[in-house]
């Protein structure tokens, strides 16, 4: 894990701690999940929108649309974090037809088919779709961290 990451789950931590009435064990659950999502968004997300966010990853050249610059979400949209609509491009499987196509992977079916293959899905339909929703809610708050 790279210095920049410690320091920001660092961070996270230290936050956590300044605010009243988190329990200690709630600060290590809130760096875990931190942590959990930049290796999501390093895995799926940095080979096009780059480690930075910035949408130049080592395959950005190569895509026919430029990846969009993570970091400036909030500042697109009247300086407020587009949550619910980055939670809806990352899921993907209910993009509305008028959007047309997506070039970025429907990540939504990805993770559901991990949690397929981890068993979540074969015992119980409820808990694995609890696990994408998760997985994704991860990643719409670390892109929240990012934002310029």
């Amino acid at each position: 894990m790279g210095r920049t990451m410690l320091y920001a789950i660092a961070a996270v931590a230290l936050a956590g701690l300044s605010l009243p009435g988190l329990a200690a064990g709630e600060v290590e659950g809130e760096a875990d999940r931190f942590e959990e999502a930049a290796i999501d968004y390093l895995s799926y997300c940095a080979s096009c929108h780059g480690r930075s966010g910035t949408g130049n990853g080592p395959v950005a050249m190569e895509l026919a649309t430029k990846p969009a610059d993570l970091t400036t979400l909030a500042r697109r949209h009247d300086g407020v974090y587009p949550a619910d609509a980055v939670r809806q491009r990352i899921d993907g499987r209910e993009l509305p037809a008028a959007h047309g196509t997506s070039d970025m992977p429907v990540w939504g079916y990805w993770f559901k088919l991990q949690a397929n293959a981890a068993g979540l899905l074969q015992d119980n339909e409820v808990d694995g779709q609890a696990e994408v929703k998760e997985r994704i809610d991860r990643l719409v708050d670390y892109l929240a961290t990012v934002q310029k």
